[in-house]
């Protein structure tokens, strides 16, 4: 799945060589790698159960990645979306206590997608970098969720929510926002406003783009995205805690990295960061398969993100 060829114009060769080949399926070239490691370590890996258990694993920093995606196509960097995942939970949480499921899902949205949406304005009217509004978020988002909980955990017994977070929902959901982001980003003009937005503000906002309207939505969706994550996680761990998400931003945006998303905006597929993101989930899989300490999965990431950035480098060099 991927966003159609006018909305990346110019960035890669229509002439297929080994070279253009390579550095435009560079992450399918990385999983295939990933995935003849894995075959090779541990005869558990090319098994059915295991490939459901890592799309399993995948659905909540899948979900996030989506709307990191559409934050960086843009120019930006959505650097809340860990700590909006925690307040998702919180808000969630409270919310199914008090009136039940429907209250809390909506209250989850609303609240983060509001939070969102008041991020990406105060970048585009304020021209800020994205980098400090967002680092901002983080820190409002973390503060109400530990202000709303005292710090404490809240409790669940709700069983029509915990099928949010267990069987094959969290996938379903994951599939829903895939598809979501298809649609907006390769069958909607929005799509395309999006990329030219990201391609060169300047130029897009003198042709007629309304591109604060566009930061509004980017970053309301990158909330919204961040709050689906929350409910599965808090569904999946029946109790919500403020504290959930820590570090969720940096394997939201290394998704999006190994994907092959330019961190400058204006390209990038979809199919890509999915790809990123079973790549990443895929990494602690063949760690925990093959008994390493489930720690050393931080360093793998970064070990891969290095590998796939520099050899993008070199090919985009010596193009």
């Amino acid at each position: 799945m991927s966003t159609n060829s006018t909305t990346e114009p110019g960035r890669f060769s229509r002439r297929l060589t080994p070279r253009t080949v390579a550095l435009e399926y560079s992450s399918w070239i990385l999983l295939a790698v990933l995935i003849i490691i894995g075959t090779s370590v541990s005869p558990l890996f090319l098994t059915p159960e295991n490939f459901v258990d890592i799309l399993y694993q995948s659905s909540i920093i899948g979900v996030l990645a989506i709307g990191q995606f559409l934050v960086i196509l843009t120019g930006g960097i959505d650097l809340g979306v860990g700590s909006v995942l925690a307040l998702s939970a919180v808000v969630g949480a409270l919310g199914v206590t008090v009136g039940g499921v429907p209250l809390g899902i909506a209250g989850s949205l609303v609240v983060c997608g509001t939070l969102g949406g008041l991020t990406g304005a105060v970048v585009a009217l304020g021209r800020m970098p994205p980098f400090i509004v967002t680092f901002g978020t983080l820190a409002i988002a973390r503060g109400l969720a530990l202000t709303l909980t005292s710090g404490g955990p809240v409790n669940l017994a709700d069983p029509a929510f915990f099928a949010i977070g267990n069987g094959y929902w969290p996938q379903v959901i994951w599939a829903a926002v895939i598809v979501a982001g298809y649609v907006l980003l390769a069958r909607l003009p929005v799509g395309r406003h999006i990329y030219a937005t990201g391609g060169n503000e300047d130029s897009a906002r003198v042709s007629g783009i309304n591109t604060t309207r566009i930061l509004v939505l980017v970053y309301g969706l990158s909330a919204v995205c961040a709050a689906i994550g929350g409910l599965i996680f808090t569904a999946r761990s029946t109790v919500a805690l403020p504290t959930y998400g820590q570090g969720y931003e940096l394997q939201a945006i290394a998704a999006c990295v190994l994907g092959g998303t330019d961190l400058f905006g204006g390209t990038g597929k979809l199919a890509g960061v999915v790809i990123g993101v079973i790549i990443l989930t895929m990494l602690g899989n063949i760690l925990t398969l093959t008994g390493v300490n489930p720690f050393w999965n931080f360093i793998a990431i970064g070990a891969a993100l290095w590998i796939s950035v520099t050899f993008r480098s070199r090919l985009m060099v010596s193009r």
